[in-house]
């Protein structure tokens, strides 16, 4: 269910785009009961069977406590499905909400469509991280294209950090 305007970028200083949606770990996640608490931290990725988004994941995993040291929430979007999702949560024991979106929903919504060309450029080295930590694709489950992003919106709901692109917590840290 949305509860927000259409917009097909969103940039520093817009105010975050509402939602209400169905996480697979976490019950309802509705954006506009979490602010005003704490600073909330959107991370779109691609899905699980992506090689380079299991490296963003796992580094997410090993620093996800100093996201949370900070007073911040998590909230990780992807394109999986259930079965796929809820066997990684498990997995890698996610304790943040995993929210699903297709291409066509959260993510053009924050103005995420094709991969950016810098995101194209880091695929070489994003894939030997991959290789190097054994993840390999897995099944293709969204949009090949897709690119991936991270937002940090304030408590008042103001998009304070914004970029299309593989994850980068130590931005994400800079603005937290």
């Amino acid at each position: 269910m949305w509860e927000i305007m259409e917009k097909k970028d969103i940039k520093e200083g817009d105010k975050a785009l509402l939602f209400k949606l169905e996480s697979f770990n976490a019950g309802e996640i509705d954006l506009a009961e979490l602010l005003g608490k704490q600073k909330i931290v959107l991370i779109f990725s691609r899905y699980f069977g992506c090689p380079i988004c299991l490296v963003d994941l796992n580094t997410l995993m090993k620093r996800k406590s100093e996201i949370q040291g900070k007073g911040a929430k998590i909230l990780y979007i992807t394109q999986s499905g259930e079965v796929v999702a809820k066997k990684y949560i498990e997995k890698e024991k996610i304790d943040f909400p995993v929210i699903p979106s297709s291409k066509d929903d959260l993510y053009a919504k924050y103005g995420l469509g094709v991969m950016t060309n810098e995101a194209v450029q880091q695929i070489p080295a994003k894939l030997k991280d991959a290789q190097k930590y054994g993840f390999k694709h897995g099944e293709y489950e969204g949009w090949e294209k897709q690119g991936p992003g991270q937002f940090v919106i304030s408590e008042q709901g103001i998009i304070i950090h914004a970029l299309k692109g593989w994850l980068d917590i130590d931005n994400l840290l800079a603005v937290l």
